[in-house]
């Protein structure tokens, strides 16, 4: 259940809640229920949510439904609707949700299209929010594709060979050791 209290509660958990209450997007409550768990389990991310000011929306392709994560200093409120936001992400859902956990790089789902950002008046804000939302311990570059092994091996292997063909040139043309 989203928490509905409108200040801190006696152990320092930052309040998460959906404003529309029982009215509530699915959206808005998948993300106030997310939040809540993410500042639930760390007080180093009720301290982050304590310090930002401000708003992200985010929109999802599917139903076009979207939502405003408030963020005030004194709780965390997700409005119905992009409400005046500061920046919007928008995308699938999954998307979306791979993103505020850190499964997936913000940067390159946009290059890869299956999101857009909208960066609006504070340019900086969404990576704010982001890192706020990102799994404790989920580093800022996890998502990002890897080059497959045998490429890297093969790269370091050309290299290698070009350097020790050189090396036996300059050798051969002149009997220096460099």
């Amino acid at each position: 259940m989203v928490a509905m209290t409108d200040s801190l509660s006696a152990n320092g958990i930052v309040p998460v809640r959906a404003v529309a209450g029982d009215e509530a997007s699915g959206l808005a409550n998948i993300i106030a229920q997310y939040l809540e768990q993410i500042l639930n389990e760390s007080a180093e991310k009720c301290a982050e949510a304590l310090s930002l000011r401000g708003r992200l929306g985010l929109r999802a392709r599917e139903g076009d439904v979207a939502v405003t994560i408030v963020f005030d200093g004194e709780d965390v409120a997700i409005e119905e609707g992009l409400q005046d936001p500061d920046a919007v992400i928008g995308g699938d859902i999954e998307f979306l949700m791979h993103i505020m956990a850190g499964r997936a790089n913000p940067a390159w789902e946009m290059l890869s299209r299956n999101i857009t950002i909208q960066p609006g008046r504070r340019p900086l804000f969404a990576y704010q929010a982001y890192s706020l939302m990102r799994l404790p311990g989920v580093h800022v570059w996890n998502g990002m594709p890897r080059p497959p092994t045998g490429l890297l091996v093969g790269a370091a292997a050309a290299l290698v060979a070009g350097l020790s063909i050189r090396y036996a040139r300059r050798r051969e043309a002149g009997g220096e050791d460099a």
